[in-house]
């Protein structure tokens, strides 16, 4: 099977200019003639060619309308127009390459001139149809790189949480419930509310991920203080209360390696800040407004969590149970205005711990 040619379009409404180009060109290309600008535009619905030679002065749609009509169609935009004229004088050409026109070939016609700038341009269209192809494959392939990247990075953290809830095997699934609580309220706070403009800005995704490195600072608290089945001191409540440092560090460590990441960024702030109170407790005497919007929305979600679940030290409480400690203590504990919100959805809460 042999190559297949090249195929031009040659308009004109002059016959002898039509019958002379199509002998010049048609021992290297197809070429199909077209008498004027309308019948052009008709034909490039059925069939695209390679290249279209177009005469300037017609009646009728002249050489400037239909490479207007084609540059403003997005299948035809692209196809490389030479102008065909009697005329050789700068103005209309300056006319003509401003309207997307890649040469100009005045007439009568020079066979090779004619030949070879044809030629020419069949060769840049086609390098460029090779380097677009190639970008397309590229960037299909920088896709498909970024969408592993992704996966191994969500795989690297929820490791992470894995190995840091290991050392509490009780709390089994406590990072993935935190992170379903959390969706839930920031959907309803994206509706309306006093915080609807600020969720607008964030990240929602990398924020609900970093969820997953909110207890970091918990790996470098001794065991015997972690896995403590009894009340536990003083001093060990002092040692608990470096968990957030300990998370902070461990995370801003981790942002040397890896910067400028969203979600670094979340968790960093949740390891250090989501302990602090409205009230002050148990770190700087921080009122609500400043702390951190998403370390209230984690204190909440994840003393909600610990409360209904069981551990050693502790029985679980049942929803209704937990629901009124968190009611308890609105306004010292946690920010009133997401206590209200996360009271209604108690169902929707309720619903995603099963």
């Amino acid at each position: 099977m042999g190559i297949q040619k090249a195929c031009v379009f040659l308009v004109d409404d002059n016959a002898v200019n039509l019958n002379t180009g199509k002998t010049v060109l048609q021992e290297k290309y197809t070429v199909i003639t077209i008498p004027s600008g309308e019948k052009l535009i008709q034909s490039l619905k059925n069939f695209t060619p390679d290249l279209v030679l177009l005469d300037i002065d017609m009646p009728g749609m002249n050489g400037y309308d239909a490479i207007k009509a084609m540059k403003s169609n997005a299948a035809t935009a692209d196809i490389p127009v030479i102008f065909l004229t009697g005329k050789n004088d700068v103005e209309n050409e300056l006319i003509g390459l401003s309207l997307g026109a890649v040469d100009y070939i005045t007439k009568p016609f020079s066979r090779p001139i004619l030949i070879k700038r044809v030629e020419l341009h069949l060769m840049l269209q086609a390098q460029k149809n090779e380097l677009r192809e190639f970008n397309g494959n590229l960037i299909g392939q920088i896709n498909e790189q970024m969408k592993d990247i992704t996966v191994l990075q969500n795989a690297l953290f929820m490791w992470a949480s894995d190995v840091i809830e290991f050392l509490d095997e009780e709390a089994g699934h406590h990072v993935e419930r935190i992170q379903k609580y959390l969706d839930i309220l920031i959907n309803a706070m994206k509706q309306s509310g006093p915080y609807s403009s600020e969720i607008s800005k964030w990240d929602i995704e990398a924020f609900l991920k970093s969820a997953s490195l909110h207890d970091t600072g918990k790996i470098k608290l001794r065991d015997d203080v972690i896995l403590k089945q009894t009340r536990i001191s003083d001093e060990e409540l002092i040692e608990i209360k470096l968990q957030s440092l300990y998370g902070k560090k461990l995370i801003e460590s981790l942002q040397e390696k890896i910067p400028k990441h969203a979600l670094l960024e979340y968790a960093k702030l949740l390891a250090r800040k989501y302990y602090e109170r409205p009230g002050g407790r148990p770190a700087n005497n921080l009122n609500s407004e400043e702390i951190p919007l998403q370390a209230r929305l984690m204190a909440i979600a994840d003393n909600y969590d610990t409360l209904i679940t069981e551990m050693p030290e502790k029985k679980a409480l049942s929803h209704d149970e937990a629901i009124k400690v968190i009611s308890e203590n609105r306004g010292t504990q946690f920010d009133p205005s997401l206590v209200d919100l996360f009271l209604s959805l108690s169902d929707k809460i309720k619903e995603a711990v099963k």
